[in-house]
């Protein structure tokens, strides 16, 4: 089903390597163009997360309420969403809709010779990047690390739970194990650094800073009840 997107995405690489001269140039360029193609979806899905991570300190406080009524707790939650006009699964649409975009490139980046041979730190783009290629080539040993650091930097903004970002350090160090292992071409490897590295962006851009969930504000002492607390002392 995807092979008619593979073609296309396969004519707009050769035609980038063209006008840049280099496959990895062409990466880099084919990595932004299809982060614009797909930003409007991207946007409606943060805005979505940003909505739910506002949500989060009422969410947290209905959950202790209601915890030993699991029933009533979805009521309440769902009477949350209600008010404040969220659809939770709003979110999960435009992820959807870009799976078939995400399958494509990687059937693409595994097609022998799509890269025409060119090679990144000695290895080939073509090639799936193996430990013994990071020990012969040291300089490749960058493609893990930046594979690793831009996981776990997109990790800890989206999963803004400290329980959960617990539960899911592991991943960097599996996505970044899979770099070597033989699985992945270093082509593949080099557009999974860019474009997290562009998701993390948007993310500033359209989320902001990331807020960890559960904590509530401190409350804040009223002035005029100070004063009144200072009046009777005096008194």
């Amino acid at each position: 089903m995807i092979d008619p997107l593979v073609s296309l995405l396969a004519e707009v690489l050769a035609f980038l390597r063209t006008v840049t001269g280099s496959s990895v140039a062409a990466i880099v360029v084919l990595t932004v163009f299809i982060k614009l193609v797909l930003h409007p979806l991207t946007r409606k899905q943060l805005k979505s997360m940003k909505a739910m991570q506002a949500l989060a300190p009422q969410l947290e406080v209905l959950r202790r309420k209601y915890r030993e009524d699991p029933r009533q707790l979805n009521v309440e939650v769902m009477n949350l969403y209600r008010a404040h006009r969220v659809n939770p699964f709003s979110g999960c649409l435009p992820l959807v809709l870009q799976m078939p975009v995400l399958w494509a490139l990687f059937a693409l980046f595994r097609r022998e010779g799509v890269f025409g041979g060119e090679q990144l730190f000695g290895v080939a783009l073509e090639a799936n990047l193996t430990v013994a290629m990071v020990i012969a080539h040291p300089a490749l040993a960058l493609i893990p690390v930046l594979t690793a650091a831009t996981t776990y930097v997109q990790q800890m903004m989206t999963i803004t739970d400290p329980q959960q970002q617990k539960m899911f350090l592991f991943m960097p160090v599996f996505i970044a194990w899979t770099t070597v292992a033989g699985w992945f071409p270093v082509g593949l490897s080099l557009y999974w650094i860019l474009s997290t590295s562009l998701y993390i962006v948007e993310y500033i851009v359209v989320v902001g800073r990331p807020k960890p969930v559960g904590v509530a504000p401190p409350k804040r002492r009223r002035a005029g009840g100070s004063r009144t607390r200072a009046g009777g002392d005096d008194r």
